[in-house]
Parts: C-alpha cells; structure tokens; sequence
C-alpha cells in the first residue's frame, strides 16, 4: 500500500505544452512507482496536478520531441472527428458534439452566455452503460470556468500516458477552448489538469535522450 500513496498533490506549473510534457515526464521517471498493466511494465505518479499558461507561440520541445501524427490524430480524429475510434466503439468528439444526441460544447456556449459566471459548466465523457464492458475514456470530465475575464479549462483525467500523448491532449484541449472562448467573445486562459494516474510504460523510458 505504502508503494500507492500519494503523500501530497504534485503540482506542476509550466509556460507552455512542451515544458508541461518534459516538467511531467521527470516527475514520472524520478518519483514514480512500479506497477503493471496487464503483463506490461510502466512508472506511475498518483494525483498529478497540471497547469499550462498558453499553448501558443514556438515549442522547441515539441518541435524537437513530439510526434505530429499523433498530435494530428487525437486534435482530428478523436477530439474532433465523429467517427469511433478503432476499438473503442466511440471518439472523444463523439461525446463532446453528439453524446447520445446531445451537443455538450453548445450546451458549454449556451450556458456560459447567459450565465458568465456559472460554476456548472461542465461536461462528462462516461457513458457507464458501456464504458466498464470496454474501453473507459482516459478523460472523464472537462470543466469551463470565465473568471477575471479569461475562460479556464480544467480536465479531469483518471489516467494519462506522459510518455507518449499529453502533449497531444494538452493541444487538442487548447483548440476546444480556443472554440469556445471564440464563440463567448473572451480570452483563453489556463489549462489544468488533474490526473488520477500519470504513468510512463517502459517502452517510452528514455524519451528525452538525445
């Protein structure tokens, strides 16, 4: 048990995606404890908080690190595609623009024009009638705030694989607010993350070596 608990929030404050990626990276290989899925071995940090101040502007490090197909898929086809992911029998778009013939980011819009201030702006990517019978989404709610003028989004992640696709959530997250802060007329502030689990598997060890 001892190995599992987490003693205290890690907090992680970084000025744009690749530093978050890298700060998050470290923190994983450094501290993290040694479990398995399924017969494959990964490094895992327990609550995980993550702040980014912008995604906009030069990354060096995801210009030098990143993989572009991977962040072209999840911002294209699963966050904004609405055809199933292979396996998964959904995409997250799915379940942002029709969740059961629901539009969640106009219902996003709609509320936070006609209450800016509203605590309850919030979206939910679990469908329980399925999820726990196959593929559970590794983001299980997004939260829209408009606080000193700036529309914040908090993502609520039970898992998130650090080595290989945060950076590539991170951006995805950013074009949905950028959406939205578009459609209410305000700026894009913050993006956090909280993450139940933030994991590294030992394929992708090593993966800021030059």
């Amino acid at each position: 048990y001892n190995n599992y608990r987490s003693k205290r929030m890690n907090i992680i404050e970084a000025t744009n995606t690749g530093n978050a990626w890298h700060q998050a990276y470290e923190l994983v290989m450094k501290k993290g404890s040694s479990v398995k899925d399924g017969e494959i071995s990964l490094k895992e940090v327990l609550d995980v908080f993550l702040i980014v101040q912008s995604i906009n502007g030069r990354d060096n490090i995801l210009e030098k690190y990143a993989d572009k197909e991977m962040i072209k898929w999840m911002v294209e086809e699963n966050f904004g595609g609405q055809k199933p992911v292979l396996d998964w029998g959904y995409s997250y778009g799915m379940r942002f623009r029709d969740f059961n013939g629901v539009d969640q980011i106009s219902l996003i819009i709609d509320k936070l024009k006609s209450n800016p201030e509203s605590k309850s702006a919030t979206i939910s990517l679990m469908n329980p009638s399925i999820d726990y019978r196959g593929h559970m989404p590794c983001i299980v709610a997004l939260d829209f705030k408009i606080r000193n003028d700036k529309l914040l989004i908090t993502g609520f992640f039970r898992s998130q694989d650090i080595g290989k696709k945060i950076y590539a959530d991170i951006l995805a997250l950013g074009k949905i607010q950028s959406e939205v802060a578009s459609a209410l007329s305000t700026t894009t502030g913050e993006i956090k993350i909280f993450i139940s689990s933030a994991h590294i598997y030992e394929q992708d060890f090593g993966k800021f070596q030059s």
